[in-house]
């Protein structure tokens, strides 16, 4: 008693010119909706820079050795994907993002009003929406941003490559600050000593006096001490003020002269389809509730 629904294709082609006119309509409807709707969406311009992280090596132990580059660490030679995954990590970093924010005025150029419910969430949501990092197949890194204006659009991106190594630096300097004060006190104590050892042996008169000569021996060693605590001192001060770029820009950004979003043709190609393959499947349930209700 119940009907077979095993549609073979010749079956769906006939069922389609049996509802050809309300497929038809539904599918003109979506079209006509998805040609409007797409002249309606906002054009966005995509501009994109394309980055090598660097293989970083202290300034200072590179001048302490004999050789300058070498095979193993090179000052010059491109990072592997740890390093990659590292200078991704710090292009999400909160301190770019504010920068960025405060640099172009993002709340005003999104349209957000500062008296609107949660301005910060929605600038932090419209600037992840419009700008993706992520690193390509040959391990560089690749930060692609959208904008209604093409030459935002780049600018943003330009300017994000620059405030990496702004980051990274201080981040760096931050270390090297605290070690070089640690050393410094080091160095200055250190000194004071000597100096306070220097002045019990001016006292002694007789210098083959055990006390002087044990004096003598620990000045000897102290001596030896600050000048290794003083190459210490050195080192940290030239990594504390060293400033290295810490990528290679392979490609800057440009202004785009096309728009890269939305693609309307797709958008409406896409809605067409769909529609039509909804209106046959809506068919198809009518016309199986039908026979259902014919039932008894």
């Amino acid at each position: 008693m119940h009907e077979n629904y095993n549609f073979n294709s010749m079956d769906i082609i006939r069922f389609i010119f049996k509802n050809k006119w309300p497929i038809a309509i539904i599918t003109l409807i979506a079209a006509v909706a998805a040609i409007i709707v797409s002249l309606t969406i906002e054009e966005k311009y995509k501009s994109s820079v394309v980055l090598f992280p660097k293989t970083q090596v202290s300034v200072s132990n590179a001048l302490s050795t004999s050789e300058l580059i070498n095979t193993d660490n090179q000052i010059l030679s491109f990072g592997d994907k740890e390093a990659t995954e590292q200078l991704i990590q710090a292009l999400h970093s909160e301190e770019i993002r504010l920068k960025i924010f405060k640099k172009f005025d993002l709340l005003h150029h999104y349209g957000i009003s500062s008296e609107d419910a949660f301005p910060m969430t929605r600038l932090h949501t419209e600037y992840s929406n419009n700008v993706k990092i992520k690193r390509t197949e040959f391990q560089a890194v690749k930060i692609e941003v959208m904008d209604k204006d093409p030459v935002m659009a780049a600018q943003i991106a330009n300017e994000i490559s620059k405030q990496l190594d702004e980051t990274l630096n201080s981040m760096q300097k931050e270390v090297a600050v605290e070690v070089l004060m640690v050393v410094q006190k080091e160095y200055d104590q250190l000194l004071l000593e000597i100096s306070e050892l220097e002045n019990k042996l001016n006292l002694h008169k007789n210098r083959t006096d055990s006390k002087y000569i044990s004096l003598s021996e620990q000045l000897k060693n102290e001596n030896k001490r600050l000048s290794e605590i003083k190459a210490k001192l050195v080192e940290a001060r030239v990594n504390a003020n060293q400033d290295l770029p810490r990528k290679y820009t392979v490609a800057k950004a440009y202004p785009a002269e096309k728009k890269s979003y939305p693609v309307r043709w797709l958008i409406c190609l896409v809605s067409t389809i769909s529609a039509f393959v909804f209106a046959v499947l809506m068919m198809l349930f009518i016309d199986r509730y039908k026979d259902l209700l014919t039932i008894k």
